[in-house]
This record gives structure tokens, C-alpha cells and sequence, in this order.
């Protein structure tokens, strides 16, 4: 009995069944008096109040007192007032911005409801594998280098390496002409050693032997030796060590595969008319 209680749990359908029950609690808590009041009587609650309340220290950073307290709950009871007469008259009908709104408000109450969703560590395991390639650590590399100008000759070049090849404790800071540009950088992707040292140079050091001062390497600014600390290939972390990001982004997929069927189902209560004027009209069920 339990496995086949697990396996129903797991079904798509259990699923948009579980989010249209829940989509009306939602709604029910976000509108308690949805249902209750007659349409002459508005009240403004404590909830009400406090939203007025924060909305205006949002704006302003500090409390309102109570004079600009009032104002705006009698502001907002005018624009009930309003609304409910616009609606009375049908204003509300034909407005591009208010059918925006009110789908905005019934996607919103979807993706309230799918988000309590938990899938099974098979489930989120699956769709790890089947993304894989969205969650892959880019290559990097650490390095040492020394700047020696823009141009710099052969000889000047393998008198350094010399030097470094027998002297590995020199320090760097006393070698070559002064710049910006750091003497050792730790592990860092393509994007961050482009962004200091222009692009091209870690294709380049990253293809150099580590642990041995190597010259000359071309960067943008000009000619370098580098000495290779470690390099890091592209990688697939463990599904552990990046589990909150996956599992938001299957929260995600999933939202979409139930806002989807959730339409077709509404969908099919409907019969869409197209008449582009030309005659012929498209009548889909």
C-alpha cells in the first residue's frame, strides 16, 4: 500500500490537483472577505492599515504621523469607492492594463501554490543530470607572472627565467618595471583573467606546463613570464554542493509544465472566435 501511496504522490495529475486546491486557500487567505461583505460597505482592516503604514515609510523612511496616517486611509478608501463604481459601469471591460493585471494576479496564486512542491531526491537527481551543463564550474587557473614592458628582448627574457629557475624564492615585486597588474593571481575563470589581463592570455597560460617559470607570454599590455600554480578543468560539482540552485530551478520547470496545463484544462471550457475581417473566421474549440 505505502509504495503505491509513493507512487501517486509523484504523479503529474496528483500534482495539479494538490496546486487547484491549493490555489483557492491561497486565495482565501489573501482575501478573507472575498465572499463576505455586501457591496456598500468597505472596511479597512489592521492588515490594510499596516501595508498604507509600511508603504509610506517605504517611500518617505519614517513613520507617518497621524494627520498623514488618516489622509491616506481616507485615500484609499476613495480609491475603493472608485474602483467599485468602475466596475459598476463596465470601465473595467476592454482594458488592456486591467486583463494584464488580473492574469498577473492568477499566475501569481499558481506560483504561490506550486512552490510548496518538494520533489524526490530521484526526481531532482534526474533533472540535475539532464541540465548537467547549466551547473558546470568553468576552468581556472593560478598563476605568477612578472611584467617586463611592452617590448622586452630574448636575451632579457631567458637571463629572467634563469634566475627564477634557480632562485624560485625571489621576490617578484623587486623584478620588472612597476604596474598595476598583480604579480600572483589565485584561481579565476577566463572572464576574470581576460578582465585584467585581456583576452587570449588564459588560453594561453593555462596551456603551460605547471610549476615552471615559462617565457615569453604575450598579453595584451606585452610580454611576461608566467609561472603556472595550478589549473582547474571544467567540472561538474556534486549535486550536493549545488542543491539549492537546482532545486529552484526545477521549482521553475515545474511552475511552467503546471501554469501550462493548468491553461489547457481552462482552455478547454472555452470556444476561441478569430475574425480577421477578411471573411473567413477561425473557430477553435
Amino acid at each position: 500500500m505505502k509504495p503505491m501511496i509513493s507512487r501517486l504522490l509523484r504523479e503529474p495529475l496528483i500534482h495539479f490537483l494538490v496546486i487547484g486546491a491549493l490555489m483557492f486557500v491561497v486565495y482565501d487567505a489573501m482575501n478573507p472577505s472575498a465572499s463576505a461583505p455586501p457591496p456598500n460597505v468597505i472596511t479597512i482592516t489592521p492588515k490594510s492599515i499596516e501595508r498604507i503604514r509600511a508603504g509610506f515609510v517605504g517611500v518617505w523612511k519614517r513613520e507617518p504621523d497621524e494627520d498623514e496616517l488618516n489622509s491616506l486611509i481616507d485615500d484609499a478608501v476613495r480609491e475603493e469607492i472608485y474602483y467599485r463604481e468602475a466596475v459598476k459601469l463596465g470601465l473595467d471591460q476592454g482594458d488592456a492594463l486591467v486583463k494584464r493585471r488580473m492574469r498577473l494576479k492568477m499566475e501569481f496564486l499558481m506560483d504561490s501554490a506550486s512552490s510548496v512542491l518538494e520533489p524526490t531526491d530521484k526526481e531532482l537527481q534526474d533533472f540535475y543530470s539532464a541540465n548537467i551543463v547549466d551547473y558546470m564550474q568553468k576552468p581556472r587557473v593560478a598563476f605568477e607572472q612578472v611584467y617586463l614592458g611592452e617590448n622586452a628582448d630574448g636575451a632579457l627574457v631567458d637571463g629572467l627565467l634563469a634566475q627564477l629557475r634557480a632562485k624560485p624564492e625571489t621576490d617578484l615585486y623587486t623584478i620588472g618595471p612597476r604596474s598595476q597588474l598583480p604579480v600572483q593571481l589565485g584561481l579565476a575563470t577566463s572572464d576574470a583573467v581576460s578582465g585584467v589581463f585581456g583576452r587570449g592570455f588564459f588560453d594561453k597560460v593555462s596551456a603551460l606546463e605547471p610549476m615552471i617559470w615559462t617565457g615569453p607570454v604575450m598579453s595584451t599590455y606585452g610580454v611576461h613570464v608566467v609561472r603556472v600554480l595550478e589549473v582547474l578543468p571544467a567540472q561538474a560539482p556534486k549535486l550536493a554542493e549545488v542543491r539549492p540552485l537546482v532545486l529552484r530551478d526545477w521549482r521553475t520547470a515545474k511552475r511552467g509544465e503546471i501554469q501550462d496545463r493548468d491553461y489547457a484544462t481552462r482552455r478547454a471550457r472555452y470556444v476561441v472566435k478569430i475574425d480577421r475581417g477578411d471573411g473567413a473566421q477561425v473557430v477553435s474549440q
